[in-house]
């Protein structure tokens, strides 16, 4: 049986309620108060022991974290989005660059691609890596992993029988 993720059991404390803070605003600089904190009371409140700085740990405003997702989450809804759809994932712009480039490497005689012969092909190579990338994830789960190596990509294409190019 393949090995796979499963969530972690967590047990979380309930968090406190917040307390409404209706004594502590937020500072303003000395300019928009108008000069009412002069360095008289700022003396006189120190020495009383109380400052704007000091409070007690339940009055301190907690910095809220963003919610991140747990590891995976994000990308089992890509895979089901991109399952889906029916666009092609390669930008088309960088892909026939390098159709242009392997071309102009093995033959000078080819300079120009159809538009349709681009897409064609760009089709075709998308369709060849997501079934190396099939393949290769059954080697991984074959192996009781759930990530893929380099070695389930290259077992993968021996496996496949096709020319190693």
């Amino acid at each position: 049986m393949a090995r796979t993720k499963h969530p972690a059991v967590r047990k979380s404390k309930p968090e406190p309620k917040k307390k409404l803070q209706f004594e502590r605003s937020p500072r303003r600089p000395s300019a928009q108060r108008g000069g009412a904190d002069t360095s008289a009371t700022r003396s006189a409140r120190t020495a009383a022991g109380t400052s704007a700085e000091e409070g007690t740990p339940g009055q301190q405003s907690r910095q809220r974290k963003p919610h991140r997702f747990r590891p995976g989450t994000v990308a089992l809804r890509e895979i089901r989005r991109f399952q889906k759809s029916t666009e092609l994932l390669i930008p088309f712009a960088p892909f026939s660059r390098l159709v242009r480039e392997i071309t102009d490497f093995y033959s000078k005689d080819v300079t120009r691609w159809t538009l349709g012969a681009l897409l064609a092909l760009q089709e075709a190579a998308e369709y060849h890596l997501v079934d190396l990338f099939e393949v290769a994830n059954l080697c991984a789960i074959h192996a009781k992993r759930v990530t893929i190596m380099q070695k389930d990509i290259q077992l993968a294409r021996r496996i496949g029988g096709r020319r190693p190019w």
